[in-house]
């Protein structure tokens, strides 16, 4: 390949693509709009999920050719606080989720990264905002453009033992969930919310009284911080020549919104579709599109449980020996999974949308309607 490979954003997603193709020889240039990565976040602590597959997520990242150099420290016990009050502490055989920082501190996420993605040889261009490419191989990694979840939370210095807690009541986080995870004398809390998203200041509050009243925690210095999610298919491709992945080809999990994996993945898929010349569309299909149709689907189960609904669900989960195994299982396909994926995908509606460039075959990196290979997105290849 005699041009470099244009890469738009320097996320996860972006640099792991970035990494990979540099590996393989082909020069890669990253273009990040701001002055450095993880601008985004202020940082808070976020899980790097190790339920949807067998898989460890330490083996995960070996696998799209990322190391740990990086703060991505293993949970394996989960204190869960239902609508009513009542505490739950569930253990896990392996760990339930990975610890990881982001923002621009050292151990972050995004700076380990970046490191790798230096010491490898890529060239990261600060402070460029890329808004058209007119020719060669592009990998648009910008992050979500819309928002299907939000979050609104705080991060904080604390005395509290390291420990990761979950509240789950629709009164504070409607159709979601409140977090709070500490490590290291530092903590993120957080509610997260699907619906109403123009009362997040008010859910937020309530939230964190709850906390504070089931939670014996001293809170120091804290500082606020939000974000968005969002979960719904675009097309993957453009031209030819555009690979669309993370949030920016709406690759999140819809139950959750633990979206790590599905950035890191879907740049790793992107290089190796460049790489090889293989349909980027059939990588995503096969290692992708399944499981967060699933998620989708789950997510339409979880919006109907409300409060009773989460204290069934909980007692359920203290006589499992595995719990695992049993979060694992929302995540497998089934006929039953594919029809109310058919549904949910009719029911819900992007809340909040970042309005995109109308203009026909353009060399935007920001629009999806132009000029696809295939001619359909993935989205209409179902229909």
């Amino acid at each position: 390949m005699s041009e470099a490979v244009q890469i738009i954003g320097a996320g996860p997603a972006g640099l792991t693509a970035a990494i990979n193709l540099k590996r393989a020889g082909i020069d890669v240039v990253v273009h990040e709009q701001n002055k450095d990565v993880g601008l985004r976040f202020n940082g808070d602590f976020q899980g790097l999920e190790n339920w949807s597959t067998n898989q460890d997520a330490i083996q995960f990242l070996s696998s799209v050719g990322v190391s740990v150099n990086f703060l991505c420290k293993p949970y394996s016990e989960l204190a869960v606080f239902t609508p009513s009050g009542k505490r739950h502490l569930v253990k896990f055989a392996r760990p339930l989720f990975y610890l990881v920082e982001r923002g621009t501190t050292e151990t972050s996420l995004d700076c380990g990264l970046k490191k790798q993605a230096i010491a490898t040889g890529v060239e990261i261009v600060w402070n460029s905002k890329v808004d058209e490419v007119k020719q060669g191989n592009t990998v648009v990694a910008t992050g979500p453009k819309a928002a299907d979840a939000i979050a609104k939370g705080i991060v904080f210095s604390t005395s509290h033992e390291d420990a990761a807690i979950t509240f789950v009541d629709d009164r504070i986080a409607p159709k979601a969930y409140a977090y709070l995870l500490i490590n290291g004398g530092k903590a993120t809390f957080a509610t997260c919310l699907f619906v109403d998203f123009k009362n997040e200041r008010s859910y937020f509050e309530k939230a964190f009284d709850r906390m504070q009243k089931l939670v014996q925690i001293d809170v120091r210095s804290p500082r606020e911080f939000g974000g968005f999610v969002n979960f719904f298919f675009k097309p993957a491709t453009k031209g030819n020549r555009f690979w669309y992945v993370g949030e920016s080809a709406g690759f999140q999990d819809g139950l959750w919104g633990f979206g790590m994996r599905y950035a890191m993945m879907s740049g790793y898929l992107a290089a190796q579709s460049i790489i090889t010349g293989k349909s980027y569309e059939s990588l995503v299909q096969k290692n992708i599109e399944k499981i967060l149709e699933v998620s989708i689907a789950d997510r339409l189960i979880f919006s109907l449980l409300g409060n009773r609904g989460y204290e069934k669900a909980l007692s359920i989960l203290d006589k499992l020996e595995d719990p695992i195994a049993w979060l694992r299982k929302w995540y497998n396909p089934s006929p039953l999974k594919t029809a109310m994926f058919q549904v949910a995908k009719r029911w819900y509606r992007t809340r909040l949308i970042d309005k995109q460039c109308m203009h026909m075959n353009c060399d935007c990196v920001w629009c999806r309607h132009g000029n696809q290979p295939h001619g359909h997105s993935m989205e209409q290849m179902k229909n």
